[in-house]
């Protein structure tokens, strides 16, 4: 560290959170609106500027050993408190910021003491300029595609992805925080530049990765999709040809003409197979989830019933929907009386791979799911959650 007073400690960690949180802004998708979002931003790092730099003056070898790493779990509380993406996209953000900010670190500190004899200015001159370029590229360069792949990226990143980016950002840290002597020398320099530049090499290959395994998880999983609506259509086809009857005739059930007609298709369904149905469902003509996906929430949980019910021998064959949206959630119950005996069994083999789908379009609203058996009743939850959309 090149030292100075409480003012200049001020402001070295106020550029440094305003680069680590900007990453993070930038990237994020925010949990309030974008100006209410930025007001927190601005009033949390002034604080825990103003925090470290109390703590800089209160004990400065302890503040110079521990600071960095702090600063990680600091703003990453908050930055994740604030944002409503999922949880390791958000580590994914986090650690991009740290890198970031450990080699602007880097480079103030020792670039000024190469360079310009240790000068305190230089070093806040060379933090600066460096900042502003590192978030005039993310603006630039990655926002763009980060934004576009943010769906392929929440589909795959899991817990071992989270633990390799947090390994990544500990050498990364070592690189710029590494308490020993700071004695300036060439093969220092070098040692940290060399750490550094492969950090950086390893998160982008690590953001690669992720991004075209989700490009490919995504695809399967609309060739799955697609594959429910198929069958979705082939039922509309097939009560047509029973009914004599176009989709224009189908049962008005609630005011989503969509919603309405998925029911209606599998209420006919049902009483053909000689299965009892009763549904209730109250959906607004206009709602924020696309025909798509809820197209294939339906007829995934319809089909599974359907299945169950056809392969009972149970006397009593009853399925029961409820389908209702208050506000900004959308919640869905089906239950049928024809589950299998065994708690533990799980849905047929051909409808585990269409379940997991569904918990996927499930997640992309931040909803939640939950398949359950009680009593040998199969009882499936969906809940939606449609504010950001």
């Amino acid at each position: 560290m090149l030292g100075g007073s409480f003012w200049i400690a001020v402001l070295r960690h106020m550029m440094g959170a305003a680069l680590m949180m900007g990453v993070f802004f930038l990237l994020d998708r925010p949990r309030f609106s974008m100006k209410r979002t930025a007001v927190y931003y601005c009033v949390f790092g002034v604080l825990a500027a103003a925090a470290f730099g109390v703590w800089y003056l209160a004990d400065v070898q302890i503040f110079i050993r521990l600071s960095g790493f702090m600063a990680i779990f600091v703003v990453g509380i908050f930055c994740i408190a604030m944002s409503a993406d999922f949880l390791y996209l958000s580590v994914y953000k986090l650690t991009l910021g740290f890198y970031l900010l450990s080699v602007m670190v880097f480079l103030g500190i020792d670039g000024s003491r190469l360079w310009f004899g240790g000068s305190l200015w230089a070093d806040i001159a060379l933090r600066a300029a460096t900042g502003t370029v590192m978030l005039l590229f993310i603006i630039k360069s990655v926002r763009p595609r980060f934004q576009s792949g943010r769906e392929y990226l929440s589909a795959v990143m899991d817990l071992p992805s989270a633990i390799t980016l947090v390994v990544i950002l500990m050498i990364a840290g070592v690189g710029a925080y590494w308490p020993d002597d700071h004695a300036l020398s060439v093969n220092r320099v070098v040692r940290i530049a060399v750490m550094l530049a492969m950090t950086g090499i390893i998160q982008w290959l690590t953001f690669r990765t992720y991004l075209y395994r989700g490009k490919e998880y995504c695809c399967r999983m609309e060739k799955e999709l697609m594959e429910l609506n198929e069958l979705l259509l082939e039922r509309q086809l097939r009560q047509m040809q029973v009914s004599g009857a176009n989709a224009a005739h189908a049962q008005q059930i609630c005011d989503n003409v969509t919603v309405s007609n998925i029911l209606s298709t599998y209420i006919a369904y049902a009483d053909e197979e000689k299965i009892g149905i009763k549904v209730q469902a109250d959906i607004d003509a206009q709602i924020q989830v696309r025909e798509f996906d809820i197209a294939a929430i339906l007829v995934s949980i319809f089909e599974n019933a359907i299945y169950e019910c056809r392969n009972s021998y149970g006397k009593k064959r009853q399925i029961n929907v409820v389908l209702l949206q208050n506000k900004n959630k959308v919640v869905l119950m089906c239950q049928n009386t024809c589950a299998p005996k065994r708690e533990q069994e799980e849905y047929p083999a051909y409808w585990k791979e269409k379940a997991e789908c569904i918990r996927k379009l499930v997640r992309y609203y931040n909803g939640e799911v939950e398949f359950l058996v009680e009593d040998n009743v199969r009882v499936s939850k969906v809940l939606l959650d449609v504010s950001n959309y």
